[in-house]
């Protein structure tokens, strides 16, 4: 999935009251599905599409394999991602989107959906927060029940996408600053707290060193180094 930032969300999920809103974010790739996994659907629905030549599905796969190695820009790498949808009518972009995120639904962790399911029913919202694209990202927090997402937004010109973002990428630190300017909009500054943040790599750090409990889920070994030095929870989801 490639991906600049949404600011929405379940309203009513996050309208005021008299109590502070208590938030769990939680990361989507590596996090609530393995990155093979989305790796293997992302691709296998891409090879089915048409929608790119057998050269430019190449060149994609190599960007792929530098951003997972961290050998390019994350950013950077996103961007040339985008390429294959510029131009692409908006209209025929959202039932990919469907696909894909019915898709990725399927392989989410068992305890993953336990654990949104048991956030809720102790009265936090959940709010899923990923770098990938808001067109997928939101029909993945629908199919879970979450109550919100943040996500990196694709631009769409007179109904056609384009190979840019519609704002910042939600990479590294845009998580944690995305989440700030979300919950004080909604609740005000004060209002809210977070409680829980779940992720599976280093790019999540600045968002799980601000809840009140980080939880490293599957976590990649620079991250497992981090949250053992920082005593955070370690967890594995299947």
């Amino acid at each position: 999935m490639a991906g600049a930032a949404s600011t929405r969300g379940t309203e009513e999920g996050f309208a005021g009251g008299d109590a502070r809103a208590a938030i769990a974010a939680i990361d989507v790739d590596g996090t609530l599905f393995s990155d093979r996994a989305a790796q293997d659907v992302f691709l296998r629905i891409l090879r089915t599409t048409g929608l790119l030549s057998r050269a430019a599905f190449a060149r994609l796969v190599g960007v792929y394999v530098l951003h997972r190695l961290r050998l390019i820009d994350p950013v950077k790498a996103r961007l040339r991602g985008l390429a294959m949808l510029d131009g692409l009518p908006l209209a025929q972009a959202e039932p990919l989107a469907d696909r894909l995120a019915g898709e990725l639904l399927a392989t989410v962790h068992d305890d993953a959906r336990a654990e949104i399911a048991a956030l809720q029913a102790r009265g936090l919202r959940v709010l899923l927060v990923s770098a990938s694209l808001g067109l997928v990202v939101s029909r993945l927090a629908d199919g879970l029940g979450a109550d919100g997402y943040l996500a990196s937004e694709l631009l769409v010109v007179d109904g056609c996408c384009r190979a840019a973002f519609a704002g910042p990428v939600l990479e590294g630190p845009q998580k944690w600053l995305a989440l700030q300017r979300f919950a004080d909009e909604r609740c005000g500054q004060g209002g809210w707290e977070l409680s829980v943040a779940y992720g599976d790599s280093a790019d999540d750090v600045a968002l799980l060193d601000h809840a009140q409990r980080a939880v490293a889920v599957n976590a990649q070994r620079k991250l497992a180094r981090t949250a053992a030095r920082r005593g955070w929870a370690r967890v594995a989801w299947h």
